[in-house]
């Protein structure tokens, strides 16, 4: 089997937002995807694209980047035991913040490829309907926040497991979408 940049960086974020909408384990989500953002990053910078990640960069204060803010604490946690070989160490990871890298993926991902498979624009709606107040300054995202909310009515009221079945439903229904299938903007899963 040979796998190109994008292959595996498609491969690995398909599969996190699958876990992620299937109550699957947090850990291995968020090192899919930033696994996968890592990669998507560097072909957006490659390629030119005017990526989230590029948009978000500037916002940083000075001094920061945002591999370290992706990296620290959890990424590098979950790599790497050479720095605190403590088997009884441990680090937070929320909900939030594999919900938060898996977008950081998808956005740039959507803007690299004008498109993705549908696993990438479910989750690109159901983030924006979660957390309309995180897309708020980005013109894109705005863009399709009225859309949204025709698929995900309501559901920035509801609790995080609600909102995850109600992302885990709507994906389920845009993957039997043969219209949705059709677009040339959709890429096939794997």
């Amino acid at each position: 089997m040979r796998v190109t940049k994008i292959d595996a960086a498609r491969r690995q974020l398909i599969t996190a937002i699958r876990l992620f909408f299937d109550g699957g384990d947090r850990v291995s989500v968020y090192s899919l995807a930033s696994n996968a953002w890592e990669v998507i990053d560097v072909l957006c910078t490659s390629a030119g694209v005017q990526s989230f990640s590029k948009q978000a960069r500037e916002n940083l204060p000075a001094g920061h980047t945002l591999s370290y803010y992706i990296n620290e604490p959890c990424r590098n946690f979950f790599k790497h035991a050479k720095q605190d070989p403590n088997p009884n160490s441990s680090v937070e990871l929320r909900e939030s913040d594999a919900a938060a890298i898996l977008f950081l993926a998808v956005e740039d991902y959507i803007r690299l490829r004008q498109g993705g498979p549908v696993e990438v624009q479910a989750f690109q709606a159901w983030f924006i309907a979660v957390f309309p107040e995180k897309v708020a300054d980005d013109s894109a995202a705005q863009s399709i926040l009225e859309n949204v909310n025709l698929a995900f009515p309501g559901i920035a009221t509801f609790a995080a497991p609600d909102q995850i079945e109600m992302g885990r439903r709507v994906l389920e229904a845009a993957l039997r979408d043969p219209e949705l299938a059709a677009d040339p903007q959709t890429e096939p899963s794997l």
